[in-house]
């Protein structure tokens, strides 16, 4: 949300984001202590000494960055030295016309290299021809942060000045960062990541005077007003006074209208969604795997399903999931209104998106692959919704470049300063080897670093160790392992259905990973705070407040231990955790009274997830506790589950522990494994018990689903201490 100051320009202040990365963006407190190199290329029209860079974010309050010294400086209204151009007697906010004297030349920065501490909210400015005017207002307090560019404002001091930015937030749990078109295009941009064996980039292909051509030589009448043909920008549709308002308006209405009497039934990735207009106009949807509730309040009109604001920002944490997916859907014309009542409907196949009209063209325009690379890009506010958006992520960030004029001729997936590690090895009969550590690996990345379609014939699996190569990129499709071994494993057909690739430690012993509670990258209604035990912990945690965590990674399928460090001064609470935006609900923690919000303890729970990447989410089912930390632990297994699995009949004698439930989905038999502390008890979401099978100290028992309709149920296992609670996937 942005507020207006006077009469001059937007104003970023402390309570707002500054940007969004989807719902995944993090604003937060951050410690300045490892630093990240951003190297600049200027592969423009302009010289180094034409081009001026400025970089401002949060760390312990609004902050901004020298790119000459690197020095790390408070927002101070004292830095406000520059004088800007007054336009129609407008002198900014502080009524005198000066701006923060906070950009350099680009001639000026060594080696055209910033280096930028861990930050959040992080935009780094470039400029053409002038620097920006951007007035600061303090480090805290209010009004604190800075001014922005607004253009829609005619006497904005920026008016007539071409600029583009990368936004970013690097933290301890690691880097997110992209180009935006979601306000404009003023010139073509290059991003590149390298981090431990990882490389991925974005951004435009082709120069900025052939973009605006082939822009004029496609662009129907409606889009014809989003091209400024005096400073070279296409704006977004909704910035421009002559784009009709009403654009969206028919298929709006006709969504509307439809639903108002047939349901809409759609796949997400916080599960499937079905809804009906109700009373007032208000599109009312329910989650198939646990009833939960999710309004669009009205209906949106053309701006406010285009932006995502209004309507389709408005409510609590499932209300702005699905407004999201709507706005999303709208925007692409995914949202099929000759699907009959009920069926249900995929917002993730991109084949069908900018098919009918109407839709966002411009959005259309700059995803094409011949703009865009892999046609990633950010072009409204939940690009991301399907992994469309040019956002970038690693947990380990080594090297970032940003070029200047697109990436055509500057794409380099071999940074000087990244070493090949030997955890994994590609291999030809030749003996070329690219290694890569413990980790994930899309299609993308792989041919980033050089694990070409040409190449791609066999994986060599150094002892200890697997690579579990999926057929899709989300890492949850059918799967083949190869194990260690010495030799090349050759795999027909490798380079035309692998697309992603984790590697990860053979049940060799456990290996955690301790998440820090307040490296959230979206919460609802929680703070950060001192913790006695050293650094931050989030606090003031209340019914319904959330926390989600981006990108863990749960490197194999099978069993974690799940710690949390907690404290409560009061009765205590119930911590539910999830993955993917609550998808899958893991289960239910109770938390003590611990005496004191600084006195910690820590509860725990084990529970079962299929190897992938995904949102880990923390939900407070009942309030009132603080917590320090997550620590998330494999378990060996002492059987696979396909060595358990064979035949689908056999009953083996062996005690597994702890509890283990496959396969989950499930077709016709069950396997429950470790189940020695409780029975095992199967509801329905009518809460109505199907099932309940009693311990048998540990051995795997199997259980009869043949006779349940497809669907979801959930489970529970009641210990002396706690209850262990699930789903299961009936197909």
């Amino acid at each position: 949300m942005n507020f207006r100051y006077n009469n001059s320009m937007k104003v970023k202040n402390r309570a707002t984001h500054i940007f969004c990365l989807g719902l995944l963006f993090l604003l937060g407190i951050v410690a300045q202590a490892q630093t990240l190199p951003y190297e600049i290329t200027n592969n423009s029209i302009y010289p180094d000494n034409e081009i001026f860079v400025a970089i401002v974010g949060i760390t312990d309050g609004h902050v901004w960055i020298d790119p000459v010294t690197g020095a790390v400086n408070r927002m101070d209204s004292t830095y406000n030295t520059v004088q800007g151009p007054v336009i129609d007697g407008n002198q900014g906010p502080g009524e005198n016309g000066k701006y923060a004297n906070c950009f350099r030349r680009l001639s000026d920065i060594p080696n055209k290299t910033v280096q930028i501490p861990k930050i959040a909210g992080c935009r780094i400015m470039v400029s053409f021809k002038s620097q920006l005017y951007l007035y600061f207002f303090g480090h805290s307090g209010a009004p604190s942060g800075y001014s922005a560019p607004n253009l829609t404002n005619p006497t904005d001091p920026n008016q007539g000045i071409k600029f583009e930015l990368i936004e970013l937030t690097f933290n301890d749990i690691g880097l997110w960062c992209n180009t935006s078109r979601v306000d404009s295009y003023q010139y073509p941009m290059g991003l590149e990541v390298w981090g431990d064996d990882f490389y991925k980039k974005v951004g435009e292909l082709k120069k900025h005077d052939d973009i605006l051509a082939q822009w004029q030589a496609t662009v129907p009448n409606e889009f014809r007003s989003l091209l400024n043909t005096d400073e070279g920008t296409i704006h977004f549709p909704t910035k421009v006074e002559a784009f009709p308002k009403n654009f969206m308006d028919g298929y709006i209405n006709d969504i509307w209208s439809k639903y108002a009497n047939q349901e809409l039934v759609f796949t997400s990735d916080a599960g499937i969604w079905r809804g009906k207009v109700q009373g007032g106009n208000q599109f009312v949807f329910n989650r198939d795997s646990d009833g939960q509730v999710a309004t669009i309040p009205g209906k949106p009109t053309t701006i406010e399903a285009m932006e995502g604001s209004g309507v389709m920002a408005s409510g609590q944490r499932w209300d702005l999931v699905v407004q999201s997916q709507m706005v999303a859907a709208i925007t692409r014309h995914a949202i099929d209104l000759n699907v009959p009542s009920g069926v249900l409907q995929n917002f993730g196949d991109t084949s069908k998106y900018y098919q009918t009209w109407p839709y966002n063209w411009y959005s259309k325009f700059f995803h094409q692959t011949d703009i865009s690379f892999e046609s990633q890009t950010y072009t409204f506010a939940y690009d991301d919704v399907y992994d469309q958006s040019a956002t970038i992520h690693t947990p380990n960030p080594r090297n970032v470049k940003i070029t200047l004029g697109g990436l055509e001729g500057n794409s380099n997936p071999n940074p000087p300063t990244t070493e090949v590690a030997t955890m994994y090895q590609h291999c030809s009969y030749g003996g070329y080897a690219i290694g890569l550590e413990e980790g994930t690996y899309t299609r993308g990345q792989l041919i980033g670093l050089g694990i070409g379609d040409d190449d791609i014939s066999s994986v060599k699996v150094q002892s200890g160790y697997q690579a579990t190569l999926y057929f899709d990129d989300n890492f949850t499709g059918t799967s083949i392992i190869k194990t260690g071994d010495t030799s090349c494993l050759v795999n027909d057909g490798f380079n035309d259905q692998v697309t992603s690739i984790i590697i990860s430690k053979i049940n060799g012993g456990e290996s955690s990973q301790t998440i820090e509670a307040e490296n959230h990258t979206s919460m609802l209604g929680v703070q950060n705070e001192n913790c006695s035990e050293g650094g931050q912990n989030v606090g003031y945690i209340d019914t319904g407040d959330w926390m989600a965590y981006a990108n863990i990674n749960f490197p194999s399928s099978g069993n974690y231990h799940i710690e949390y460090r907690v404290a409560s001064a009061v009765g205590g609470g119930t911590l539910s955790a999830d993955i993917n935006a609550g998808a899958i609900v893991l289960g239910q923690v109770n938390i003590p009274n611990t005496g004191g919000w600084q006195n910690w303890t820590t509860v725990s729970h084990t529970v079962t997830i299929n190897a992938g990447t995904y949102s880990f989410g923390l939900y407070a089912a009942s309030g009132g506790w603080n917590i320090n930390w997550i620590k998330i632990t494999k378990q060996s297994d002492a059987r696979s589950f396909d060595e358990a699995l064979i035949g689908n009949t056999k009953t083996i004698e062996e005690k597994i522990s702890p509890l283990m439930i496959y396969p989950n989905p499930v077709d016709d038999f069950m396997y429950i494994a470790g189940l020695d502390f409780g029975a095992f008890e199967l509801y329905d979401l009518n809460g109505k018990k199907l099932l309940e099978v009693q311990p048998n100290g540990g051995n795997i028992i199997k259980s009869d689903m043949s006779s349940l309709a497809s669907g979801i149920y959930v489970y529970k296992v009641k210990g002396a201490s706690q209850t262990h609670s699930g789903r299961v996937i009936k197909q």
